[in-house]
């Protein structure tokens, strides 16, 4: 018990970095975790639907072999052919025969405006400050961690996650290289836990953030946040990297904010009964 408070107490120093498996390794990894008992069909659709939709998996890539899912899933083999069924009908993933056969991701989803309408009108505004909130105390988590942690390996991915979101042009690229950037720093912080944590707020507000609903986010801004963030993971600054961190997630917030304000003002403007929530 002594020995366990000396490794836990709050005057132990920082654990070194130590390598870790490769971080694409590790997000493959939460994509075919075992599921709930519920509609599991749906659930398997759903999360390989999100995760083509973010960026953890790409066009071109092939997904592992029925079998391998099957049991990743824990579920029957009828059961995953019942929702890659689904995502062959939605265009996402083609299923090929042959040698070099399998199930490859062959094009993105497209956010459809509609429902990106409703998911909006669903959260009052204090749902979008508690989602900026929890969004906070995890990013700080990571960072604090991350840079404590993470290997050289680490920060020249997230430099090449940078530099590839300050090139991303559309609303849907931005989204995708943006999730990333923050699934790897939880990645390098090297806690399953919160990856998993990391993982489901960025697939909840990914979409919502870049979408050019009413606001197009503003993307200069946020490379330029970005690029301070990664600055102090560099210096292994884990005070200044959680600051960085928390201004960026504010400024998300605020926006998100502001789209679901001018929303409901202009549901309001037109009759509809989706009024301004305090």
């Amino acid at each position: 018990m002594d020995d366990a408070q000396g490794v836990l107490g709050p005057s132990n120093p920082p654990t070194q970095p130590v390598e870790v498996v490769p971080s694409s390794a590790a997000l493959r990894a939460q994509i075919y975790r075992s599921l709930p008992s519920y509609d599991r069909a749906e659930v398997i659709t759903e999360r390989l639907r999100d995760s083509i939709a973010v960026g953890l998996l790409h066009q071109g890539d092939r997904l592992p072999s029925e079998v391998d899912m099957s049991e990743s899933f824990g579920v029957a083999p009828a059961t995953l052919r019942e929702a890659l069924s689904k995502l062959r009908d939605e265009g996402l993933v083609e299923t090929r025969r042959g040698r070099n056969g399998g199930t490859f991701v062959v094009s993105y989803p497209e956010a459809r405006t509609d429902a990106l309408l409703q998911r909006f009108r669903e959260y009052t505004v204090v749902d979008l400050r508690d989602l900026g909130d929890e969004i906070t105390a995890i990013t700080a988590a990571c960072c604090r961690l991350a840079a404590e942690r993470a290997v050289h390996h680490d920060v020249e991915r997230l430099g090449s996650l940078l530099a590839e979101f300050r090139k991303a042009r559309t609303p849907h690229q931005r989204s995708r290289s943006d999730s990333r950037f923050w699934l790897e720093l939880a990645v390098a912080a090297q806690s399953r836990r919160l990856l998993s944590l990391a993982l489901r707020l960025q697939l909840e507000v990914s979409e919502l953030l870049w979408s050019p609903l009413i606001k197009h986010r503003d993307h200069a801004g946020a490379v330029s946040q970005l690029q301070d963030l990664y600055q102090t993971l560099v210096d292994r600054d884990s005070t200044a990297a959680v600051e960085a961190a928390s201004t960026r997630v504010s400024a998300d917030t605020y926006h998100l904010i502001d789209v679901k304000l001018t929303l409901s003002l202009n549901d309001e403007q037109n009759g509809g009964t989706h009024g301004p929530e305090r």
